[in-house]
């Protein structure tokens, strides 16, 4: 409880605090909700929180037309090379968004890769730096996770209740549409409303493309206030205290949802899969195939190109590896982001491990008013928006009663990235609680074991793969962050993701694709 009361739920009273009172910091509480007021008073913001909202629930519903019939190709049909097609789904998770939308721009961009081998419409470019392409871009980020929970959530459903309704004379469409899919609601759910708030949250693509396609949204409207010039930190935090809400409305609700279409069947049930005849595996394949080549192997192939091109010459490159050279050369600027990432993330994936592992454990076995208040501080990090948790951190460990140097040295940002990332090993670690009986640990324990030892001898041993897969997860999204690493660096200190995003927004193109190809 102290140690997830500390790293997530501090830094949000704090930043609630500074929201409603802009000088409490300082010992004043007076002019109570002044940020708001000047929310109120700041022009272009209800638009603002419009376009956030809207893009979040364009890119959700996108994901879900595209996820929703991948899903079901993987759980319910003969599709040849199935493996190879989950693979197509997992690669556009893998890469960071704001890398893949940094790929695009290089490819549609006037003088970009698509017009050095056709002349591009004009309609398209205008058609990608707009809404629709920014949320095209987001959703192809982030149909992946949809795609497998629903194959997750289709072999999750118990065959007989399709026989039943088969029995009774229900055909195809009325089964999916009378068994299946209300028993699917869940899933579809709780993936909708993780891709809802990564799209709300995220800063990346919103401040490489959205910024080119005209498109404010509340993440980089938040850094802004926080990084330039004059500064506005009551306002900023107001504003992500909005963001916050927002999510938490989302999450609640979906909870809500789900407890009233909770699907019954929890377990693994032996799918059904038909045969699909030969134009109907061409389908499939071609379904698949667009979007891996629009979600993996364009921006991949933009990315590499462009870090292999020294110049052009009479429309041709002249291809050189000098960018790769330059990030493993001793004492450069890229092989020293490159040494900091690793650190930070073997460091943090360490600690979310280590700590998630135990409070898994502890909340899995307790009884009372600590299991709850443990529940229910998990799920914080999670919830909230990562530049939300940013901005709390910095409010937390800059304040005036803080007497340890932290802030502006890489540990706070090592504590930023365990703060935002251990529900993922808790999310692992609880699964793996479900699934261990308790006999196993009341055996050890009448033979004379003690807690300690149970825990390492009976309940890690099982946890272990569980756990092996959190590590691997929170060390890759560490190595990825964007947003936590640039509000939170000391000064002349880059991670791989700020070097990408600063070379890139200071024309060095090159060798911030370079990087990112080495990153991913």
């Amino acid at each position: 409880v102290l140690f997830l009361a500390t790293t997530a739920g501090y830094p949000l009273i704090l930043l609630l605090l500074q929201s409603v009172f802009p000088r409490f910091l300082g010992g004043d509480w007076s002019d109570a909700f002044a940020p708001f007021h000047a929310m109120r008073e700041t022009a272009g913001l209800t638009h603002l929180l419009r376009n956030s909202l809207a893009w979040a629930a364009a890119t959700t519903l996108t994901a879900w037309a595209l996820g929703l019939p991948c899903g079901f190709l993987l759980a319910r049909t003969r599709l040849p090379g199935k493996g190879f097609a989950r693979l197509t789904l997992l690669a556009p998770m893998m890469t960071p968004p704001y890398i893949a939308a940094l790929s695009y721009i290089l490819i549609f961009q006037p003088g970009g890769f698509a017009d050095r081998f056709f002349t591009l419409p004009a309609a398209v470019r205008l058609w990608f730096f707009s809404f629709h392409g920014v949320t095209l871009v987001m959703a192809l980020s982030s149909f992946g996770y949809v795609a497998l929970a629903v194959e997750a959530g289709l072999r999750a459903i118990p065959p007989r209740l399709e026989d039943a309704a088969r029995q009774l004379g229900a055909s195809a469409p009325q089964i999916a549409a009378t068994v299946l899919l209300p028993l699917l609601l869940p899933a579809l759910l709780n993936a909708g409303v993780l891709v809802f708030l990564d799209a709300l949250s995220n800063f990346g693509v919103p401040a490489v493309l959205g910024s080119r396609a005209n498109l404010p949204l509340l993440p980089a409207e938040i850094y802004h206030l926080i990084t330039s010039w004059p500064m506005n930190f009551p306002l900023a935090t107001a504003l992500s205290s909005l963001l916050c809400l927002f999510a938490l409305l989302s999450v609640f609700t979906t909870r809500w949802l789900t407890r009233h279409a909770q699907a019954r069947g929890q377990r693994a049930f032996t799918p059904r899969e038909f045969p699909l005849r030969s134009w109907q595996t061409l389908l499939a394949w071609l379904w698949l195939g667009t979007f891996f080549l629009l979600s993996t192997l364009l921006p991949y192939a933009a990315m590499i190109g462009m870090s292999l091109i020294d110049r052009w010459e009479a429309d041709r490159p002249l291809w050189t590896a000098s960018h790769y050279l330059a990030i493993f050369a001793a004492g450069s600027p890229g092989r020293a982001a490159l040494l900091t990432s690793l650190q930070l993330s073997l460091g943090a994936a360490t600690l979310c491990v280590l700590v998630g592992g135990m409070i898994a454990f502890t909340a899995a076995r307790a009884k009372g008013w600590a299991r709850g208040l443990v529940d229910t501080l998990a799920v914080l990090p999670r919830v909230l928006p990562k530049i939300v948790l940013a901005v709390g951190l910095i409010l937390a460990w800059n304040a005036p009663w803080i007497r340890v140097e932290i802030y502006g040295t890489l540990g706070m940002l090592l504590l930023a990235y365990v703060a935002i990332y251990i529900t993922d090993a808790l999310n692992f670690g609880t699964a793996a609680m479900a699934q261990l009986n308790p006999g196993l640990e009341t055996a050890a324990e009448q033979l004379g074991a003690g807690r300690i030892r149970i825990f390492f001898t009976v309940v890690l041993p099982h946890l272990a793969p569980a756990l092996g897969a959190a590590w691997l997860t929170t060390f890759i999204v560490c190595m990825r962050e964007l947003v936590a690493s640039l509000l939170l660096l000391p000064p002349g200190a880059d991670t791989t993701a700020t070097f990408v995003f600063n070379q890139f927004e200071q024309g060095d193109i090159a060798a911030a694709m370079a990087m990112a190809t080495v990153t991913i």
